[in-house]
């Protein structure tokens, strides 16, 4: 029986992996099995004739593995047998001695001379008694000189007693023998090594490979040990960033710490490898005692991007990837396990089997002081970021953090602020180091500081402040300036407007009833009455631009429904003219607060799930999908990946309430579970015998309903910027015999229309060289609007097939793609 994997519980692993061992004993010690309890002298009825057997779990064949076999006596001759390996126990008994004459110790020569001897006592003794007698033999009709005496009731009795006792001790010398066989191990040796030259001259480690690797020493006597080596570009690169010299071989597994074992990686690369290849490496080697084939190989020099997106050319020469390979060992059954050549490739799953992809390193592996290798220019606009940070450095400008410019959230400011809307695309940086921003010709840099602002809005004015962190346009002063003094005339104009139809209005109005004298609290309550409204939307505006267009709607219908229950319940209080206005205005401020901040808090969720399906969406494509090869593995797993998406995308939204923010990862980890299944049975299922043209033609001219439903490609197709690809084929719209009217729109059906509408104009905002594709998507889907039927839907499905080759878009295809796929009207 072999050990359970158990924790390295060794102080220092390096220790015990270098510690010298005798004749290729390892030192960690082993899990010792228990010896069999000693049994009861039976006391149920035995029977007088046939054989007499005791079932035994021991390992026979040598593999560590225990086999269940059974101990038998052969009444007839007193025989001892070992099944279902049949074998006699004498010799059993000699092969373990024969087995353990390098390694005897003096528990295992006490086990195996107490066996014998009890064998010989029950063969002897009890079965081997014979008499004299003058018979003739049945087989050869010559005399007999003796016979054997049948054993009496008693004596099988003690027989019993004694073959349990046999197998206790066989129990013993089991867990014995592989407590001593499994220390035995080989020396460890390396098989294969190679080098990779830079151009600097600098050499690093191609390859590695050993076999065997165990806790013993290597032959060669090299021995695991920090990093020694020094090389030109591992300097150059800690210059601006931190690079540690990766062991592809650790040196707690006998890895030197030399150039030829060595790798400039990333910090978060080095991670990677302790919790994979070298955690389980080590948990087999050191901590199990196991035997091991080792290999990893370097590969993709000169494709590795880093940190700096291949600016920085020393980042560049890097490998891109390791390959890692670690197989168990099992020792030849007929060898001891101390040399070499007794050990070979175990029939199982590897320990560890994968190429893993060099990890970029983060901002915060730096040096500091570094910026970006390659500065930005300036787009024109509006720039805003909550908590950026904006330093001239003449003639440039010097920015880090996260910057929104031209943003659909601020787009109601831009005329204010003197900016043509028309002319504007909006963009987004996430700069993680200092970066230098170039000004376009005849540009300048304007602050916005926090102050009042006025826009219109449905031909009515709304004041408002703008945005809290920092605000500043890149603009031709001397335009943007006119353009917002002609803005302002604008407002004037409107405000004007607004007062002469006020005055209209109260022209037309009929003859008043004859006047009443009123009291002080009847006018106040009057005054009141009138000044709810606009006080009420100063407070509501405070809060609106908070939320997103679609919950600031929410909010806008949550605070009308609060006006208007309001307005009706000061109608009926009579004291109303004797309160304060503050005072009645306090619990209505204090309520829109609440709904703001409720609406925020589901505004973040709505948010935050988005940003998983993203996420999700992104790593399929990305990280799953390039794995496959063959196109019928990856329609396999489209479909499979398809269905786990839409499970998470209805779970995550259905409970988004009950989400929790900081659980990002582990959401994430239980739908990478489910794709690495549905990864796995792609990569393992068997081809797909493909049809003769004969069985197509046969099945195409068949009845409609013995049709069989052709595949379609999955969704998770990535671009292959390629200017033909082959065409998916769009499920066909059958007809209805008799004609039936044009199908209606639906309310879902419209939303999802109108909602792909804004993301393909957000789309053309970001990039105008995509306006073309994306002014044909709008134009067919606007006309599906207008005329809702199969061929409409279908025109539209065509477009955004094409549009899987247009780079800038192929990311965002994928969720249009399944978007339209769900109207309920399209083709059949």
């Amino acid at each position: 029986m072999k050990a359970a994997s158990s924790p390295d519980t060794l102080t220092s692993s390096h220790a015990a992996a270098n510690q010298v061992a005798a004749y290729g004993i390892a030192m960690p010690a082993v899990v010792n099995r228990e010896a069999a309890p000693q049994e009861e002298i039976p006391t149920a009825e035995v029977p007088f004739n046939g054989e007499l057997t005791e079932p035994l779990l021991i390992d026979m064949d040598g593999d560590g593995e225990d086999e269940l076999h059974t101990l038998i006596m052969d009444t007839a001759d007193g025989q001892l047998w070992l099944h279902s390996d049949k074998e006699t126990l004498e010799l059993f008994l000699r092969r373990k001695r024969s087995k353990h004459a390098r390694h005897m110790t003096p528990d295992i020569a006490k086990l195996l001379n107490d066996i014998e001897a009890l064998a010989k006592k029950v063969h002897v003794n009890t079965y081997g008694t014979t008499k004299a007698t003058n018979r003739v033999s049945k087989k050869t009709g010559l005399p007999k000189k003796s016979q054997h005496v049948a054993a009496t009731k008693a004596e099988r009795i003690i027989a019993v007693v004694q073959l349990r006792e046999i197998a206790g001790l066989l129990k013993q010398l089991n867990a014995k023998s592989v407590d001593v066989m499994k220390k035995v191990r080989p020396p460890s040796h390396k098989e294969k090594s190679s080098v990779h030259t830079t151009v600097d001259g600098d050499t690093f480690c191609k390859e590695v490979v050993m076999h065997p690797l165990s806790l013993l020493p290597r032959d060669d006597g090299v021995t695991g040990s920090a990093p020694t080596g020094e090389s030109k570009l591992f300097t150059a690169l800690n210059k601006k960033i931190t690079y540690i010299r990766g062991h592809m071989l650790n040196d707690h597994l006998h890895g030197p710490g030399t150039n030829d074992n060595l790798v400039p990686i990333s910090t978060p690369f080095n991670s990677l490898m302790k919790t994979t290849v070298e955690a389980k490496t080590k948990e087999a080697v050191n901590a199990n005692n196991k035997v091991v084939r080792f290999e990893v190989e370097t590969l993709e020099w000169g494709a590795y991007k880093g940190f700096f997106k291949g600016t920085f050319l020393e980042e560049n020469k890097l490998p891109a990837k390791f390959r890692f390979l670690v197989q168990q060992l099992e020792r030849d059954p007929t060898k001891d396990g101390s040399e070499i050549g007794h050990w070979k490739l175990a029939a199982k799953s590897p320990v560890f089997s994968e190429t893993l992809v060099h990890t970029i390193p983060t901002s915060k592996e730096t040096k500091s002081g570094t910026m970006a290798l390659v500065p930005e220019t300036f787009i024109p606009g509006y720039y805003f970021s909550a908590a950026g940070t904006l330093k001239e450095v003449p003639p440039d400008y010097h920015l880090s953090g996260k910057y929104f410019v031209n943003g659909s959230r601020f787009d109601y400011l831009f005329e204010p602020f003197g900016l043509d809307k028309s002319a504007l695309f909006s963009k987004e940086y996430d700069l993680e180091i200092t970066t230098a921003f170039k000004m376009p010709a005849g540009y300048e840099l304007i602050l916005i500081p926090q102050k009042p602002i006025a826009f219109i809005h449905d031909n009515n004015i709304h004041s408002t402040t703008t945005p809290e962190g920092q605000s500043f346009l890149i603009a031709k002063k001397t335009e943007q300036a006119a353009n917002e003094a002609a803005y302002a005339v604008k407002i004037e104009e409107v405000r004007k407007a607004k007062e002469d139809e006020k005055l209209a209005l109260e022209k037309k109005k009929t003859p008043k009833p004859e006047y009443k004298v009123k009291t002080v609290a009847e006018l106040k309550k009057e005054r009141w009455l009138r000044e709810l409204g606009p006080a009420f939307k100063r407070e509501v505006e405070k809060y609106t631009l908070e939320l997103n267009p679609e919950f600031g709607k929410r909010f806008a219908v949550m605070q009308e429904e609060i006006l208007s229950r309001t307005v009706e319940e000061w109608k009926k209080d009579p004291q109303l003219g004797e309160k304060k206005l503050e005072d009645l205005l306090a619990p209505l401020k204090a309520q829109i607060v609440k709904n703001k901040s409720a609406l925020l808090i589901e505004q973040g969720k709505a948010d935050f799930v988005l940003g998983l399906l993203n996420e999700l969406n992104a790593t399929i494509s990305s990280q799953y999908r390039p794995k496959l090869t063959e196109d019928w593995r990856k329609r396999k797993f489209d479909a499979a990946a398809k269905d786990i998406f839409d499970m998470y995308k209805k779970f995550w939204r259905e409970n988004q309430a009950k989400l929790d923010l900081n659980n990002r990862e582990v959401l994430l980890k239980s739908a990478y579970g489910k794709l690495d299944i549905a990864l796995k049975e792609a990569q393992t299922a068997a081809p797909i015998k493909r049809k003769s043209e004969t069985d197509l033609k046969t099945e195409d001219t068949g009845d409609e309903k013995d049709k069989k439903p052709k595949i379609l490609p999955g969704p998770f197709v990535p671009n292959t910027n390629v200017t033909t690809s082959p065409q998916r084929d769009i499920p066909r719209f059958q007809p209805q015999s008799p004609p039936v009217s044009a199908p209606t729109l639906t309310v879902a059906d419209r939303e999802t229309a109108d909602e792909l509408l804004a993301l393909v104009a957000s789309v053309a905002h970001v990039d105008p060289a995509l306006l073309p594709q994306m002014g044909m998507l709008t134009e067919s889907i606007q006309e599906f609007l207008r005329g809702p039927n199969a061929q409409t839907w279908e025109n539209v499905y065509r477009i955004l097939e094409k549009c899987k080759s247009v780079k800038g878009v192929e990311l965002h295809l994928l969720d249009w793609i399944r978007m339209w796929e769900s109207m309920s009207i399209r083709s059949t």
